[in-house]
């Protein structure tokens, strides 16, 4: 490397997971890796790319992430949530 090279830098990805309690997110993306049948119940709920929801916190022990869509509360378990990009709203 000389000196005139720079560091291509990778986006960070945030995933539901990773969302603080009480923030708004947009879901960017539902990732590959899902059972075909819980993408399907994610759709249902409301919850595919563009939409926006509240991440209302987790339960005690690292439990299920709550999240509000809409009007209806959700919990969704760490394996599920991880596979959600999202992106902060302000």
């Amino acid at each position: 490397m000389n000196a005139h090279t720079t560091a291509i830098q990778t986006p960070v990805r945030h995933t539901l997971w990773d969302a603080p309690k009480k923030a708004s997110v947009l879901v960017v993306e539902l990732l590959a890796g899902l059972n075909p049948l819980v993408v399907n119940r994610l759709r249902e709920m409301g919850l595919e790319p563009g939409q926006q929801l509240l991440s209302l916190g987790r339960g005690p022990f690292n439990g299920p992430l709550v999240v509000q869509i809409q009007d209806c509360v959700y919990t969704l378990e760490r394996q599920v949530a991880q596979h959600i990009l999202i992106q902060p709203q302000l």
